[in-house]
């Protein structure tokens, strides 16, 4: 292969990668727990789509002590979402827990707004109105 031809397959290679960065693609984040769960760590992967104004998002979080360990009589970490601070929290869903492994996964929720806040947390159910004060992850989401 002469100089030519790598520096053409370069320059595609480089095109390509930009056309696709800016076609989008889920936007990914690692987030920190909070300092009521600094062990906690979590990936949240969130899937715009502008043209219907949703966003899918999936959560996987390691480090998770059990719920009732940040709250007495806890039983569940609960999602939420809202567009911004004079807005109300959105129950979207709950992690499903695992006790023995101390993780939490929600495979797949949907969100009828593309930039928002996010938080995890502990609830002594898995369908309350509005979330307890004790958050374990939080994470702004934005297209």
């Amino acid at each position: 292969m002469n100089a030519h031809s790598w520096m053409g397959r370069g320059m595609l290679s480089v095109a390509v990668a930009l056309l696709v960065a800016a076609c989008g693609g889920p936007l990914e984040y690692m987030a920190k727990g909070t300092p009521r769960a600094p062990d906690a760590d979590a990936k949240i992967v969130a899937e715009v789509n502008s043209s219907t104004v949703l966003t899918t998002v999936s959560i996987e979080a390691e480090h998770l002590a059990p719920p009732d360990r940040l709250m007495p009589g806890a039983t569940a970490y609960v999602v939420w979402a809202r567009k911004d601070s004079s807005s109300q929290w959105q129950r979207i869903g709950s992690l499903a827990y695992n006790n023995d492994k101390r993780t939490g996964s929600l495979p797949t929720a949907t969100v009828p707004l593309t930039s928002f806040e996010l938080i995890v947390s502990a609830e002594q159910q898995n369908a309350p109105t509005s979330p307890s004060p004790h958050v374990v992850i939080q994470q702004k989401v934005a297209d």
